[in-house]
């Protein structure tokens, strides 16, 4: 017996899909109320002229009064069938029939509020005259990053997938759902080690080189390290570090200023060196971000700027984030199209939710696309 191969990447709607399913929903709406305006136009096209109205002319007006209200009642109800159509399960009578999907940013159904803005941007567009509706229609074509996100899609926050040629995420768990859909093979465990290792200097930070791929590592270098005597137990209601953006991780934004120099901090403390798969440790003194070509939000202050090098693009442009605010370490997700895991020392495994810092401590292991860090903690 065969079995069925299942494509598991997220496949962006082309531009002629999307204008397709738009151009049915549209059509959908103007049949249903092609009728009774027709019946509406019918019967004020048989009125008399006269200048004193006949009693066959008042009844000619009653009607196409009620003609043109039960059109607009019928329209109205499509209208709301439609948006919480979309709202719940992300799709349109157009979108259904060609195997589209809108969603928000996490993959999810996109939710009443992201429709009506959606709808709405479109409306305005199409008001443009002349080649309002190509505009609106096309707009996705000119999507800078790749995502053919139209400019109602960018105002909404929302993505439009074809689900006949990937996955859906809406019913296979978001955008960062193949961890869970399809998990990845066991990943190489985290040597401990009891006592920290005596370093007399900091450890200097260095240049944004690439980093190398995990599938070419056999196992995470070993990271000498202390057992952090912070509690784990609040990991999850830290604040961010920056307010939670839903940004999309291939989206620039912002202009980033980076922090003084990092010999200016108080020595004697534990420093928290990051481990990255090609042997190369960075030491955190001040917020990290790490993506393929990362940039920070609007006026953020960090540290580096770490980018990898990944032809294969299992890493986002801005993938996450790493900080510490003296004695925790945190990572935070950006709302990466892959998501970002965590390998405790213990071996346990957990996503990092998007957009929400998680504590990790000595021992740990992050691992965004193809790549991972080890997280330690050495005496300065």
């Amino acid at each position: 017996m065969v079995g069925t191969v299942v494509n598991l990447e997220l496949a962006n709607a082309s531009t002629g899909k999307r204008a397709g399913a738009k151009l049915v929903d549209l059509g959908i709406a103007w049949l249903l109320q092609l009728v009774p305006f027709a019946l509406g136009a019918a019967s004020l096209l048989s009125l008399s002229g006269s200048r004193y109205p006949t009693s066959a002319d008042q009844q000619a007006l009653l009607a196409a009064t009620v003609w043109y209200v039960v059109g607009g009642v019928l329209g109205l109800a499509l209208w709301v069938f439609c948006w919480a159509w979309e709202a719940k399960t992300g799709k349109t009578p157009g979108q259904a029939m060609l195997g589209l999907r809108t969603s928000s940013l996490e993959g999810f159904a996109p939710g009443w509020g992201a429709v009506f803005v959606r709808n709405l941007v479109f409306g305005l567009i199409c008001l443009i005259p002349f080649v309002g509706i190509v505009l609106a229609l096309v707009s996705n074509a000119f999507d800078p990053n790749s995502k053919r996100q139209g400019w109602h899609d960018k105002a909404a926050r929302t993505f439009v997938f074809d689900v006949r040629a990937g996955r859906d995420p809406l019913t296979t768990g978001g955008i960062n759902g193949p961890a869970s859909f399809a998990p990845r093979p066991e990943l190489p465990a985290v040597q401990e080690v009891a006592s920290p290792m005596p370093v007399r200097s900091p450890v200097p930070v260095t240049s944004a080189a690439p980093v190398t791929s995990a599938a070419s590592v056999t196992s995470a270098a070993p990271v000498t390290s202390a057992p952090s005597s912070v509690p784990r137990a609040d990991r999850q209601h830290s604040a961010a570090l920056q307010p939670d953006a839903a940004v999309h991780p291939d989206t620039e934004v912002g202009q980033t200023r980076f922090s003084r120099a990092v010999g200016e901090r108080s020595g004697g403390a534990d420093e928290v060196v990051l481990s990255f798969s090609d042997g190369r440790r960075v030491a955190l003194r001040g917020p990290v971000l790490v993506g393929r070509n990362p940039a920070g939000y609007e006026e953020e202050t960090v540290q580096e700027l770490l980018a990898v090098d990944d032809p294969g693009k299992s890493v986002s442009k801005t993938h996450l984030a790493v900080w510490s605010d003296g004695s925790r370490v945190w990572v935070q997700d950006r709302r990466s199209t892959n998501g970002t895991r965590i390998v405790r020392g213990d071996g346990g495994s957990s996503p990092a939710p998007a957009g929400q810092p998680v504590e990790v401590d000595a021992g740990d292991v992050v691992h965004f696309g193809d790549y991972f860090f080890s997280v330690g903690r050495s005496r300065a």
